[in-house]
């Protein structure tokens, strides 16, 4: 009889949140007599789309079914193969460890006793705890009918899916167009977006409590074609490396700094090659020797589309003599870059390099710099211009690019970009600050020392 995969605590966590639920649904009594579970399609009739129905059931062509379950789910045939499903519930049986896993001493085995143990709640800690805890009578068949009833509504999910397909696929026929944003009539397209939006949503709501899904996805066992599997990743990037790198960014000062307060829409990462090759979090202090090669980016999107990004890379901590304040400078632009919610890493051979990578070198006592990385998107998906200033005529490409001095803003607002990432790391003089200078043939750099008065005649003068 096969078992949930999986011993881990965190499986049966998620298996025992879904069990509850699924008993709810079915208002299954744990006894030792099974009670027939109702499935919600039961009593509940499938929401039928605001627009008109204008099927025409002669020009339906009928569908196998492997095809038909992948058209549900807005996936490839072929990815159907390692998709996780649910068991059939009548040869489903709650999951077990046993005592060799607990560690118990080997004299403490008997030949006559079972050491087959049930898995206990994450809440218990000690082994003795641990072995004698046993499942409430009945819950092995009250997992099955939570299983039928989550499966019974997962086709359900489905089926709806389906039927908005037909619609939609019926609106576009009517008006001989490819796309719904195509389609002439306001109303029509209007009832067309919202019917997609709502797919996705089913989609989703289909397969959430799936134990299948939930012990992949915390394995990391995952593919992002998935709705299912792109909506736990941003529901778990919101709760934690979000948070993170709003924190950071607005503690250290890169935002007002370098540009405005924005809403990070796509989980951003760096890191760089060699040693270090991981990806970083925001903030972190780097080794000029470990930053002076170009860093490797990923933009995961939420999405399933195909989107194009420009990655700008900014040090606003120049010190400018001058006005005796600071300045930004330019280290690295790279444009044009392809990104799809099932590919986030960066491939800078498909993308367009407007301004080389210039390695950080900060000169001896300026304090830590920070290097801030801002993700745009390029508007409508289209190449990067940058012969021209949107909507405010012609403007000196060269004093654009122009690494002193560097206006980040003046290059969003010229391009039309949105910024929907960012993050940014620190580095200071160290000792492998003069050989990167001299490996780059970036000449020596300034020394600053603090200048001290010893009469307020000195300091006036």
């Amino acid at each position: 009889m096969p078992r949930i995969p999986g011993a881990s605590i965190g499986v049966v966590i998620a298996t025992r949140d879904v069990l509850r639920r699924g008993i709810r649904a079915a208002s299954v009594t744990a006894s030792s007599n099974v009670v027939s579970a109702t499935s919600p399609s039961a009593n509940t009739e499938s929401p039928s789309p605001s627009f008109a129905d204008l099927i025409d059931p002669s020009t339906v062509v009928p569908e196998s079914d492997l095809t038909r379950t992948a058209r549900a789910m807005g996936c490839a045939v072929e990815d159907l193969v390692a998709y996780p499903n649910l068991h059939d519930p009548s040869e489903v049986s709650l999951p077990y460890i046993t005592a060799k896993s607990l560690t118990i001493p080997a004299y403490r085995r008997t030949p006559f006793i079972d050491w087959r143990v049930e898995m206990p709640p994450a809440t218990l800690k000690s082994r003795k705890s641990k072995l004698a805890y046993r499942h409430p009578i009945g819950l092995d068949q009250a997992f099955r009918e939570a299983l039928g009833v989550l499966e019974a509504d997962r086709q359900q999910k489905y089926d709806n899916v389906l039927k908005m397909h037909d619609r939609i696929d019926a609106i576009l026929q009517h008006y001989s167009v490819s796309t719904i944003d195509d389609i002439p009539d306001q109303k029509s397209r209007g009832d067309a977006y919202l019917a997609s939006v709502e797919i996705e949503k089913c989609r989703i709501n289909a397969e959430i409590n799936n134990p299948e899904i939930i012990h992949q996805f915390n394995s990391g066992n995952f593919d992002m074609k998935f709705p299912v599997y792109r909506f736990l990743a941003q529901q778990k990037w919101e709760k934690n490396d979000r948070l993170l790198l709003m924190d950071r960014l607005e503690s250290m000062k890169v935002i007002p700094d370098t540009l405005p307060t924005f809403y990070p829409r796509v989980d951003f990462k760096i890191r760089f090659p060699g040693k270090m090759a991981h990806w970083i979090d925001p903030g972190r202090i780097m080794s000029t020797g470990v930053t002076a090669q170009a860093p490797e980016f990923s933009i995961q999107i939420f999405e399933d589309k195909t989107k194009l990004y420009t990655i700008v890379i900014v040090d606003s901590d120049t010190p400018d003599l001058e006005n005796d304040s600071y300045k930004t400078t330019l280290h690295y632009i790279l444009a044009d870059v392809k990104i799809s919610g099932n590919e986030p890493l960066v491939d800078k051979s498909m993308a367009r390099e407007l301004v080389p990578y210039l390695p950080p070198h900060p000169e001896k006592n300026s304090g830590f710099h920070r290097y801030a990385v801002w993700a745009f998107e390029q508007p409508g998906g289209e190449r990067l211009a940058v012969q021209q200033r949107k909507g405010k005529g012609p403007i000196d490409v060269d004093k654009l690019l122009e690494r002193d001095r560097f206006d980040i803003r003046l290059f969003r607002s010229a391009h039309g970009l949105k910024a929907v990432g960012a993050h940014f790391w620190r580095n200071g003089y160290d000792s492998k600050t003069e050989g990167v200078r001299e490996k780059f043939g970036l000449g020596p750099g300034n020394v600053y020392t603090h200048k001290r008065f010893q009469h307020y005649e000195d300091y006036r003068g």
